[in-house]
């Protein structure tokens, strides 16, 4: 071993020796101040129980020879605040206290058996340590009136602690030497064990340690030229990596934006059927989180659409696209969807396929749209046809009421009965009545818009309810946290909500019930929603509710409804219902942004007049 590496190990085991040094001088020094705090302590708990028993002793000499009982030994005690006072009125027989004399000698105060052993051979005016914390002190009284001996005794726990801690310190100081002398051993050999270990390796490898200096400073310089040279190495390969990291991030970033981006939901498969990729617009549309179904089959995601399911299922057993197909889709969240999925064979660069991606829009609403033209336009042609036909119909009714006035009169000359003809007239009025009703459905409506107060229209439709004797067991809620203004045609408008509260009480079928109308203003829409909790509408009836001559009352026309919305759609508004068979209906008027508030038609008011 050379001069120099000899000179790196002494520097190690002289600074673990320094630090072993330091330790221990840390221990004797803690050890010393524990033993003199120690021997202060005791004696200045033997100098208090001496001078308590000098005033116990000055105290007994003026009783003059008394005989002390229990109770003032007792006393003696309390006074003082020790935890044992004995009094033998004699001295020992000797000038050694033995534990015969300790059973034998009379004694007030207390049992000295109890610690007979423990103050066997003790010295006078010493404090010896008793049981636990305590400590005890023999004193002689010097008076010859007063003759005798006490056992004085107090608590002190910290003395106690140091006392039985000293005997503690030493052995543990003892131990602690040989561990440190044990640590400092195996502390060297491992210091030094992985520079020797590097110095070895060096050598094997070729690249000996030089002697111009220190062997650590020759160590750390080799490294840093080993690390220089991997650091240049390593500048190239993370300019290579970055360069293809940028270019496939790059084109990963774009793909990832351009699916996040659009509307059209889009879902990848792999050859086994499992979910690979699932963008934010399929997340929506499906009603599924992307963590939640990454990795799950492709059945738990479409399952509800059986269409799409065997749409994907052929495309991964033959490999070719599929057609563009329309399917309903149920979600918890957005309840039944229209969906429209196209489903493509994924390929990679040699043509093999790899998977499946289905793309996926959300058609409810467009399908809603087209259902919607589809009636319109059918509405549009048959009332064109119907309204020719009615003009048509009402002429001949009104030819036939003319002859039946005729037979009518003739009936009455001859002093015939003329019922026949009294049911044939009215019957053909009541066609006519009713041809009328379409034809005033069937016109266009011209609307003039004003501004309504919603308050004070659905109070004064109330009222009128409220006194008709068909609605005398119905309740009407009328509930509004605010006036509302609106811009609309006010008769066409009332002549809708009656129509519609109309339904609500015709739902009770003449028994008692609630009908509630409440509005709301809703970000730019005006909602108006009149409730009832009658006998509802079935699930076949709600498809055609809004269809001209269909009603589910056997006296019904058909025409409330349509008219209702024809008015609705007339102020760009939508009209919607909800209702559950036996459970009741909700029909919800909403209005476009033309609602105010009050508040806000009176502060309007106030800045156009300042």
């Amino acid at each position: 071993m050379s001069k120099l590496s000899t000179k790196y190990e002494s520097e190690v085991q002289l600074g673990l020796l320094a630090t072993i040094l330091v330790l221990l001088v840390l221990n004797v020094t803690s050890n010393y101040v524990s033993f003199n705090a120690r021997v202060a302590l005791q004696e200045t708990v033997e100098a208090e129980l001496n001078n308590s028993a000098v005033v116990i002793s000055r105290q007994l000499e003026y009783r003059a020879g008394d005989v002390l009982t229990d109770e003032q030994v007792e006393q003696l005690r309390q006074q003082r605040d020790l935890s044992v006072l004995i009094y033998f009125p004699s001295p020992p027989s000797k000038e050694v206290v033995t534990v015969d004399w300790l059973l034998t000698a009379p004694a007030l105060g207390g049992d000295p058996g109890s610690f007979a052993n423990i103050i066997q051979g003790a010295e006078f005016r010493k404090i010896i340590h008793g049981n636990g914390d305590e400590f005890l002190l023999l004193y002689p009284l010097p008076s010859k009136s007063t003759g005798g001996t006490l056992i004085l005794g107090v608590r002190e726990p910290l003395l106690a602690y140091l006392d039985s801690a000293g005997r503690t310190t030493i052995i543990v100081s003892i131990i602690a030497a040989l561990v440190v002398l044990v640590v400092y051993i195996l502390l060297s050999r491992l210091v030094l064990s992985p520079f020797r270990r590097i110095r070895k390796e060096a050598l094997e490898a070729g690249r000996p340690i030089g002697q111009d200096s220190d062997e650590v400073d020759s160590i750390v310089r080799d490294y840093r030229e080993i690390i220089s040279q991997l650091k240049e190495q390593e500048k190239q390969l993370l300019e290579l990596n970055r360069r293809t990291r940028h270019r496939a991030d790059s084109i990963e970033s774009f793909n990832e934006h351009l699916l996040g981006s659009i509307d059209t939901g889009v879902v990848t498969i792999d050859l086994q059927g499992k979910v690979k990729t699932l963008n934010s617009a399929a997340s929506r549309i499906l009603g599924h989180d992307h963590n939640a179904v990454v990795g799950e089959h492709y059945w738990e995601l479409f399952r509800p659409s059986i269409k799409i399911i065997d749409a994907v299922s052929r495309a991964l057993d033959c490999g070719k696209n599929e057609a563009y197909c329309e399917s309903e889709y149920e979600t918890v969240a957005s309840g039944k969807l229209i969906l429209g999925a196209t489903v493509s064979t994924i390929r990679d660069g040699n043509g093999e396929p790899i998977g499946v991606s289905v793309m996926i829009n959300d058609l409810t609403e467009l399908s809603a749209l087209r259902s919607q033209l589809e009636v319109s336009e059918r509405l549009a042609a048959l009332g064109e046809m119907a309204g020719g036909l009615a003009h048509q119909v009402r002429n001949s009714l009104g030819a036939i009421s003319g002859y039946g006035t005729l037979i009518k009169k003739k009936l009455i000359s001859r002093n015939l009965p003329p019922d026949n003809a009294v049911a044939l007239i009215q019957e053909t009025r009541e066609a006519e009545s009713l041809i009328e009703r379409f034809l005033y459905f069937a016109r266009p409506l011209h609307c003039q818009l004003t501004r309504v107060a919603l308050c004070s229209l659905v109070e004064e439709l109330l009222e009128g309810f409220r006194v008709r004797e068909d609605c005398s067991l119905i309740r009407f809620v009328h509930r509004a946290e605010q006036e509302i203004v609106v811009n609309a045609d006010g008769l066409l408008l009332k002549q809708a909500i009656g129509n519609l509260i109309e339904n609500s009480v015709n739902a009770y079928q003449g028994g008692p019930g609630t009908v509630t109308i409440e509005y709301r203003v809703v970000g730019r829409e005006t909602i108006i929603d009149i409730s009832d909790t009658g006998c509802g509408i079935d699930e076949e009836a709600s498809a055609r509710i809004f269809t001209p001559f269909f009603s589910t009352r056997p006296s019904g026309t058909g025409l409330g409804l349509p008219l209702v919305k024809k008015i609705v759609d007339l102020h760009n508004g939508r009209l919607s219902f909800k209702s559950a068979e036996g459970q009741g209906t909700t029909f919800t008027v909403s209005l476009p942004s033309t609602a105010l508030s009050e508040k806000q038609t009176a502060e309007s008011s106030v800045k156009s007049t300042g």
